[in-house]
């Protein structure tokens, strides 16, 4: 079981940050007259797919950080790293088949990809300690 407090605190910092960007994305759909049930539900598939595949990363770098202090950095390398590519295998995978059969807009289900790694930026900017790791 994955009991990592800072791990789940950075999740939910991160998510939180998603879905404030990804109401933001459906504000500016309907400022310029785009917005639709087929973007609100592609924003929605996109927010919930990017914030799996981040618990996903989050969970397996957490793992291999324990890996690593258990004295075997290589594997807890490797396990990173098979992470990374299967991840990325499934993302496109659900996507292809998703964007395939529906007619969610893909830009909106696309985007919160990228929010993901906006949120972390802005979570590393605003953090109280002064930017200190």
């Amino acid at each position: 079981m994955f009991h990592n407090d800072a791990a789940i605190r950075q999740f939910l910092k991160v998510a939180a940050g998603v879905l404030a960007l990804t109401a933001l994305e459906l504000a500016v759909y309907a400022l310029l007259g785009k917005f639709s049930v087929n973007v609100l539900l592609g924003a929605v598939f996109g927010t919930v797919v990017s914030c799996l595949n981040f618990l996903a990363l989050t969970i397996s770098v957490s793992r291999a950080a324990d890996r690593a202090e258990g004295g075997d950095p290589a594997k807890a390398k490797a396990a990173v790293q098979g992470s990374s590519v299967l991840r990325l295998i499934a993302l496109a995978a659900i996507y292809i088949a998703v964007l395939k059969t529906t007619s969610l807009d893909p830009l909106a289900a696309i985007l919160p990809l990228v929010f993901v790694q906006l949120s972390i930026y802005l979570t590393d900017f605003l953090r109280k300690d002064g930017g200190k790791k």
